[in-house]
């Protein structure tokens, strides 16, 4: 197995690249992304990759990094999710909002990526929830930021209480209804849960008292 490729950029297509290395060219299949980042031919790149073998083809493809290729793999351990949607998922999200999307259930986010339907979204989700929790996704040296916040999400989806579960799921409902998308509005909404619950004020977590405050937290955002 070929894990990585450190050489020389030949050529950039739409969705393909070369990469030659001591005198061997390589034809790497890789995310928008990834050519989006690119230098100019002739500068050096190195690449994890992901060598497939299936009936008599072999095709190998490209990332920026080991943890664009975990996720590229464990797409796959959904059904109906080959290489190529993996691909255009990652081309579509970066590996942070996608994990966003997968913990808090956004579809819609997930179904921006090119042949990738709402049904295909939404088991992506739902399947994908536990093991991208269980991943060692949040050691790497990635946004420190955004690694942390979503860290912070998916502990807080593991740790609040049914009765709970009900005024997040209502409250993101209603913020969806007024325009805002799921994966926005959840991140706010779990940080408003989080100081409720550090200042034990739990029993005032309810549906009227949480909008208002994650409306304001918006406004904010947005200006």
């Amino acid at each position: 197995m070929i894990a990585s490729l450190s050489g020389t950029l030949k050529s950039i297509s739409k969705s393909e690249i070369v990469l030659e290395v001591n005198g061997v060219g390589y034809l790497l299949n890789v995310s928008s992304k990834l050519i989006a980042s690119l230098g100019d031919i002739g500068s050096k790149l190195s690449l994890s990759t992901d060598l497939q073998i299936k009936d008599d083809k072999i095709v190998m493809y490209g990332f920026f990094n080991p943890i664009d290729q975990t996720i590229f793999r464990l797409l796959q351990s959904v059904q109906g999710v080959g290489p190529k949607a993996s691909l255009s998922i990652l081309s579509a999200l970066t590996v942070e909002e996608l994990i966003l999307a997968i913990s808090s259930g956004d579809k819609a986010m997930i179904s921006r990526a090119e042949g990738v339907g709402l049904k295909v979204a939404s088991r992506i989700a739902s399947e994908l929830s536990e093991k991208v929790y269980n991943l060692n996704l949040f050691n790497l040296d990635h946004n420190t930021e955004i690694r942390e916040t979503s860290k912070e999400n998916l502990n807080l989806v593991k740790e609040t209480q049914l009765s709970d579960t009900t005024v997040v799921e209502d409250t993101i409902s209603a913020l969806v209804n007024l325009g805002y998308m799921r994966s926005e509005v959840f991140s706010i909404v779990m940080k408003i849960k989080k100081e409720f619950s550090i200042n034990e004020n739990n029993k005032n977590f309810t549906v009227d008292k949480i909008v208002p405050l994650a409306l304001r937290a918006l406004s904010r955002e947005i200006k």
